[in-house]
């Protein structure tokens, strides 16, 4: 007789690095958006280190992923069969 072994400790251990993962980029990402509202602001900063901000918002939030490559990471075409 085959066990079947319960991994739901390691599904949970799998998920809570997920977690902090996500909330760890989505600090980050906040900085980034301070710090792009905060260069703006100062009027006395020259236009090279905004266009540097612009560039850095830019690279981060607003660049183009294509659906397949994230589905790829996301693992959905490892086993057809279980999406």
């Amino acid at each position: 007789m085959i066990r079947i072994l319960n991994q739901q400790h390691l599904l949970a251990e799998q998920f809570h690095a997920k977690d902090i993962s996500v909330i760890k980029a989505n600090y980050e990402a906040t900085l980034k958006i301070k710090r792009w509202k905060f260069i703006h602001s100062l009027s006395t900063l020259s236009k090279t280190i905004r266009k540097e901000a612009d560039t850095m918002i830019h690279n981060s939030f607003l660049s183009f992923i294509d659906n397949k490559d994230v589905l790829i990471v996301e693992g959905f075409y490892e086993a057809e069969l279980q999406n």
